[in-house]
């Protein structure tokens, strides 16, 4: 068995914020006690241990730095979260309370047994595995200072919590919980949804939703030039070509039908891009109207600029939401600026034509 209570000591004061008197101070102690803790000359008494694991919001585990066994540990965890994917398992449940029974304060165990059960209160429609997964997220709440998973976090954490809090009818503290902890507007589109769906005033819902939408098209137009740049890098040009087809009707889907919209920009130099597929597939006339539409679309954003998010269908309740984006000063410069990026001469000649077209 190994301790390292004296070095954990010191670095979760650090990391609190604390000098070594004021940790004293807390904890009704001398300056001169700490001293020794953290030089490891002397070990505190254990209601001091459990008062500083309280005090820094780990487990006494973490504390002392308890490592004995952790091989299995490990593995025990590992099998947990295999049983996460086995929800007809009729034994899985008596593994996870005999897991429990062994490191009740272990984050991981905790953590991952929650999962379990929230698994199973979905696939059984079974309330009291909702209650049992409640409860032991709210104690993995207590024991996060131990986690080294990066996939999870205290937001996502509360995120499982509030999920629970939804399954077992209570909207109200699922939505406040969610609010609580929204860091970039990541619980949105759930507290949108929420507030839609439960709410006895359900336009509150508009300007989560409305905000969720905007950062979503923003992913969006983010996942599909990374694809695309996948597919032309690979030579890829049906993958890409189902890629565009797929994406396109998206932006036009957004934009209302009364004038322009940010969304514009975008939209036609993937049009542009549509064009050099087309090309690279033996389409030149397919490729042809595909920058035609792209200068159409350009033209009519550059009449009238518009930056504005509210510009977009279903957008609504938002005092402020302005696009910025990196395609140049026009819609048309963004597609002059693509064309050339693609060192084709054949579209680039294309695009010369449709634009003598003028």
């Amino acid at each position: 068995m190994q301790l390292s209570l004296a070095q954990n000591i010191s670095r979760l004061r650090k990391e609190s914020g604390m000098t070594q008197e004021r940790l004293a101070e807390a904890l009704g102690v001398s300056f001169a006690a700490v001293s020794k803790w953290e030089r490891g000359a002397a070990t505190p008494e254990l209601g001091l241990i459990v008062e500083m694991a309280d005090l820094f919001a780990v487990s006494v585990d973490a504390l002392l730095g308890y490592e004995a066994g952790r091989g299995s540990r490990a593995a025990l965890v590992e099998q947990l979260s295999d049983l996460e994917h086995e929800p007809e398992r009729e034994d899985a449940l008596d593994r996870v309370e005999s897991a429990l029974r062994r490191y009740p304060n272990c984050f991981a165990v905790v953590y991952h047994s929650a999962i379990n059960y929230r698994v199973r209160g979905i696939h059984r429609n079974d309330a009291a595995c909702e209650r049992r997964a409640l409860e032991l997220f709210r104690q993995a709440s207590r024991l996060i200072g131990q986690n080294t998973d990066p996939a999870i976090s205290e937001t996502s954490l509360h995120q499982e919590i509030a999920q629970t809090c939804l399954a077992l009818d209570d909207w109200e503290k699922a939505a406040e919980i969610l609010k609580a902890h929204n860091p970039c507007r990541l619980n949105h589109p759930l507290i949108g949804q929420i507030l839609a769906s439960w709410s006895g005033e359900p336009r509150q819902a508009l300007p989560y939703l409305s905000s969720a939408l905007l950062d979503m098209l923003v992913a969006y137009t983010q996942i599909v030039t990374g694809y695309l740049n996948l597919y032309e890098k690979t030579a890829d040009w049906d993958n890409a070509a189902a890629l565009l087809d797929w994406a396109l009707p998206f932006y036009a889907g957004l934009n209302r039908s009364d004038g322009a919209a940010f969304t514009d920009k975008c939209e036609a130099t993937l049009w542009a891009m549509r064009a050099h597929i087309h090309l690279r597939q033996a389409r030149p006339d397919k490729a042809r109207d595909c920058l035609r539409l792209a200068l159409a679309i350009a033209r009519r954003f550059d009449a009238s600029p518009c930056y504005d998010g509210t510009s977009l269908r279903f957008v609504d309740r938002l005092e402020k939401a302005t696009a910025v984006d990196d395609l140049g000063p026009t819609a048309r410069e963004g597609i002059e600026r693509t064309v050339a990026e693609q060192n084709d001469t054949e579209l680039t000649a294309l695009w010369r034509r449709v634009i003598s077209e003028e």
